[in-house]
């Protein structure tokens, strides 16, 4: 028969084994999420009678309050594309000739992370929804745990004469791990 002390001290080992078991890593790849901004508003061109090619940059930020599904977790983020998908009275983004879009900490005066150049095929057909593959995945897991983005985005083409607004839709792609 064992002592009490003897019994305590076993308990004790085998719930320290135990924790130690439970002490496990669950991980999960995330094949694609999505971010939206909606209603990024750009101002008209306001060209009158002159017409040709003009540039347009619109900023706006994410905040950790967006992002919370994964600012506490341990986690690889991708960007593999970019959607702008036309909302409000233009319907038809065909006129953006060219797009790039980068990403910053917004508290920090740090280098933007270059995330897509876009320039429009020749001959592509009227769309509503422009899509900016990336080449390859880009990491932004280091940007992304920052308490705001600032995600920058500057067109060019024949814009509009008239104000309009597109939702800018980031895909992202990862794993995500946790401690328990």
């Amino acid at each position: 028969m064992l002592s009490s002390n003897t019994t305590k001290a076993l308990m004790a080992a085998m719930a320290l084994a135990l924790a130690a078991v439970s002490c496990a890593q669950v991980e999960a790849d995330v094949p694609e999420a999505q971010v939206t901004q909606k209603g990024v508003a750009f101002h008209g061109a306001g060209k009158g009678d002159w017409h040709g090619e003009v540039s347009a940059t619109q900023s706006f930020t994410l905040s950790s309050d967006n992002l919370s599904w994964v600012k506490d977790l341990n986690s690889k983020i991708y960007l593999t594309q970019i959607d702008l998908r036309a909302t409000g009275s233009v319907q038809d983004l065909s006129f953006i000739h060219y797009a790039h879009i980068t990403m910053s900490d917004a508290d920090k005066m740090a280098m933007p992370v270059e995330l897509v150049d876009y320039v429009r095929p020749d001959n592509q057909a009227a769309t509503s929804l422009l899509t900016a593959k990336t080449p390859y995945p880009i990491d932004i897991s280091k940007i992304w745990t920052a308490k705001k983005l600032l995600v920058t985005v500057t067109l060019a083409g024949d814009l509009p004469d008239k104000g309009w607004s597109v939702d800018v839709i980031l895909h992202l792609s990862g794993k995500i791990s946790y401690k328990l």
